[in-house]
């Protein structure tokens, strides 16, 4: 089956769904995501079984579609759970499908699919994958539908960097959804980053803001190819026009790829249905022993990751909403959450670690306490090595924000001089309806050829010593550094403006009410 071939299958499961009226895109992808899975899930258990591993009580395969080396751990079969024996022989994808009867088998699935988030057999991204998990499939014979359209499928025969693309595919109708714009980066953008930011095997990496976990399998797939021979870099077709190489990481020691599935990565999402989703491209990728944690990076109370410092912080946190419980640790009380999340960065990464984070323009020119208390910081802490400004429209069709991204590493020093470059194309029609082609402009060659030695050029790239932008009184925009001719003045989203109102609005509210006290107590009574 090719590439074009698994992309009808999926559009054709998409279609079931929909005439079923399960249209929300967050809620039929999840559920196609269980089929795929359970289906995936038998045909592990069948090929280890063929290649004679044996049994165990271990925990389980490492990687799916790749046998074992040591022992398996049955997963068809009954399992001591709570003090409870589950058959989750009833699950197995040949004998679901084989039930004659729609509705008991709808509820096979409703019952059982649940309880796979406590089994001992499964790695740490299939058991997030089905916590709190619910079948929402109307009517057994929708169910039918659709495990009839995978009948005589081979998922796991695939290439898995095949699967792991349309997956990406599927999760685009996420975009329908307004939310999405808080998760879902355009993986050439993502490509980009990795490649200046260089993790290396050996070292660990978190996205805090994962949504489906575009960035952990950008820097999976960094790390693999830069361990690989050239005989074993192929390149492959990606969704935005440009070919991506890969590679197998043949040059790895056995525990460096063990590392390396399942130390390297870690992703934090605080939604239920968006981890779902980084969990399942987890699997397919290839790192699912990885700890994908449901947990709120920058808000309320703190937690065991609060503690822990990584060497490389990718991300793309949400672009707009304030949040007034920060967590203690970020030493700021309240702001944007992307303001949060770029304090949360300076706190969680090691010292020498480096970090690459996409932002909305109001981190370059917003002047709020919080605003500046973090950019002072990121310069007296870090070193902020480049100030990366993005063309409008980067982000379409999810918002017209204009966007930028900004690379550091945590010295321990105070930033001498920062590299500014001005993307004004990545190749695309940066339209709603993105098309990509050569007859667009693509400046991310240039930059990653200039990004090394950090060339400069007239009206694209220059260095700016810190003290100018301290100077500029944390103003990081082009023209208010003077280095290109200001156009029109950036001005913060309405719904961000409409915050900041309210949130000074309160803040008026609070002091009439102090005045209020005190006029009362000078009167002595008490009383109004």
């Amino acid at each position: 089956m090719d590439n074009a071939s698994l992309q009808n299958l999926l559009k054709r499961l998409c279609k079931v769904m929909w005439e079923a009226n399960v249209t929300n895109p967050i809620t039929y992808v999840t559920q196609i995501s269980y089929l795929l899975f359970l289906k995936m899930l038998e045909e592990m258990d069948t090929e280890q079984t063929e290649f004679g591993v044996p049994p165990s009580g271990g925990s389980g395969p490492a990687k799916a579609g790749t046998p074992n080396s040591g022992q398996r751990s049955p997963i068809f079969t009954k399992v001591k759970i709570a003090g409870d024996f589950v058959d989750f022989g009833k699950l197995r994808w040949s004998v679901l499908t084989s039930d004659p009867d729609n509705a008991r088998m709808l509820e096979t699935l409703r019952t059982l699919l649940p309880k796979l988030a406590l089994h001992p057999a499964l790695s740490p991204a299939a058991r997030a994958l089905f916590e709190d998990s619910a079948v929402v499939i109307p009517d057994g014979a929708t169910l039918r539908k659709a495990v009839d359209t995978l009948k005589g499928q081979n998922l796991l025969g695939e290439d898995a960097d095949v699967k792991g693309d349309l997956f990406e595919i599927l999760v685009n109708d996420l975009g329908s959804q307004k939310k999405a714009a808080q998760f879902r980066t355009p993986r050439h953008l993502i490509r980009v980053i990795v490649e200046m930011v260089n993790p290396q095997i050996g070292q660990t990496v978190c996205d805090s803001a994962g949504g489906t976990g575009g960035f952990a399998i950008a820097a999976y797939e960094h790390i693999l190819l830069a361990n690989s021979s050239p005989e074993f870099i192929r390149e492959v077709p990606a969704p935005y026009g440009l070919p991506v190489k890969r590679g197998l990481g043949d040059r790895l020691k056995p525990s460096q790829w063990k590392f390396l599935q399942s130390g390297t990565i870690h992703i934090f999402e605080g939604d239920k249905d968006i981890i779902r989703m980084a969990a399942m491209n987890a699997v397919l990728h290839g790192f699912d022993q990885s700890p994908i944690v449901r947990r709120d990076s920058i808000c309320g109370g703190e937690d065991k990751w609060d503690e822990v410092q990584f060497d490389v912080i990718l991300e793309n946190p949400p672009f707009s909403g304030q949040r007034g419980d920060a967590k203690r640790s970020l030493r700021v009380e309240k702001g944007d959450k992307y303001v949060l999340f770029l304090a949360a960065a300076l706190r969680s990464l090691r010292p020498g670690g480096r970090a690459g984070i996409v932002f909305p323009n109001g981190i370059l020119f917003g002047d709020s306490n919080s605003h500046i208390e973090v950019k002072k910081r990121l310069l007296a802490e870090c070193d902020l090595q480049a100030v990366i400004t993005l063309p409008k429209g980067m982000f379409e069709p999810y918002t017209p924000n204009p966007t930028c991204f900004l690379i550091f590493e945590k010295t321990g020093k105070p930033t001498r001089e920062t590299w500014f470059y001005n993307v004004r194309g990545d190749g695309s029609s940066l339209k709603k309806a993105r098309k990509f082609g050569p007859q667009f402009p693509n400046d991310f060659p240039d930059l990653l050829k200039k990004w090394p030695k950090r060339q400069t050029a007239d009206g694209v790239a220059w260095r700016v010593p810190a003290g100018k932008i301290i100077a500029n009184g944390y103003n990081l925009t082009l023209a208010s550094l003077g280095l290109v001719e200001p156009q029109k003045t950036d001005h913060a989203e309405p719904e961000e403006i409409l915050a900041s109102v309210a949130g000074k609005e309160q803040k008026i509210l609070d002091i009439i009410g102090e005045m209020q006290e005190l006029v009362l107590e000078e009167n002595g009574n008490g009383t109004r």
